[in-house]
């Protein structure tokens, strides 16, 4: 009875912290859509999903950061790497940091000046940077109500 209430707090914590991203505009419905995922594809998919996100999105602005240290911008790298970031946090439902990499990647689109380009970046890894903290937390909580049901009641 002890782990069942436990639980259930647990769940409680991550939905009432999954709201609290949504009232401070940092996700959408998609991403609580997301979270309901792992009822068809397993109970680990949301809090593996998670890190994975992190590790792809910094990999993508770390290229995106060498990409604007270069001499001569590849405007055509540029937006493909802008493209995949903003696609991969809209698909999340991380709508704040979509819309930061939407800005850099119209900044892209509209040949910008490398300084304008690296403000844009900046404000992408900003968002980004508010989003990763949070997102390693509930990757935390989610591991261990996970763990929590496999050891069962």
């Amino acid at each position: 009875m002890a782990a069942s209430s436990s639980r259930e707090a647990m769940n409680k914590q991550l939905l009432d912290f999954i709201h609290s991203m949504e009232q401070e505009g940092l996700v959408d419905y998609r991403f609580a859509k997301v979270h309901m995922l792992k009822e068809s594809s397993g109970p680990f998919f949301f809090a593996s999903l998670l890190p994975t996100f992190c590790r792809d999105s910094t990999a993508t602005l770390r290229d995106l950061t060498v990409a604007l240290g270069q001499p001569l911008l590849n405007y055509h790298d540029l937006g493909e790497l802008c493209f995949k970031i903003r696609g991969g946090a809209a698909c999340l439902g991380v709508c704040r940091m979509a819309h930061a990499c939407g800005q850099l990647h119209q900044a892209v689109q509209n040949r910008a000046t490398k300084e304008r380009l690296i403000t844009a970046l900046n404000a992408a890894k900003q968002e980004f940077s508010i989003m990763q903290e949070k997102l390693e937390t509930l990757a935390q909580l989610e591991t261990k109500i996970v763990s929590n049901e496999a050891d069962g009641p």
